[in-house]
């Protein structure tokens, strides 16, 4: 199953936190990132680059700590509000650094307006990873986190998720 085909699951099933909002979140992102032009052709290349790393943390925290310490890093930063302090504290200083230095040659974009836009990317993406949360049963498996955690590229699939999602919101 793909990470897209298990979002919408999450979303059709009434016992999961999903909804079609999510979606639109994620496609709404080419439009929330202040003062970029043609946002857009940056979107993609910068989920390339967060998804590898969100992959490897999630992946880490679950394998040390548990599933339920990575669903709560999850809806913990699917949140409003989320910082730079709390994505620096996620991924450590130095990789953090190095993930906007990575965005910043892949997209030409300046690390002050990337600083400005991974705490508006990065609550979208984990509310999708959220979406397969039980509201009914906590401890059940999260099936978005667990696809996109068991996934083979978390860039490659976070940037078909959101080249599906437009396809879908439009049906």
């Amino acid at each position: 199953m793909s990470l897209f085909q298990a979002i919408v699951d999450s979303i059709s099933n009434p016992q999961h936190a999903g909804s079609n909002s999510d979606l639109q979140g994620l496609l709404n992102l080419t439009q929330l990132i202040p003062g970029v032009q043609d946002t857009e052709q940056h979107v993609k290349p910068m989920l390339d680059v967060l998804g590898p790393h969100l992959q490897d943390v999630l992946n880490n925290q679950q394998q040390t700590q548990g599933q339920a310490a990575a669903q709560q890093t999850v809806t913990n930063l699917s949140q409003p509000g989320v910082g730079v302090q709390e994505l620096q504290n996620l991924f450590g200083t130095d990789r953090f650094n190095g993930i906007i230095g990575e965005i910043a040659s892949r997209t030409g974009l300046d690390q002050q307006v990337i600083l400005g836009a991974l705490p508006i990317v990065i609550p979208v993406i984990m509310k999708l990873l959220a979406g397969g949360t039980n509201q009914s049963h906590s401890q059940a498996e999260n099936p978005v986190l667990s696809n996109f955690l068991g996934g083979q590229n978390g860039g490659a699939l976070l940037t078909e998720a959101l080249s599906l999602a437009s396809q879908f919101i439009k049906r």
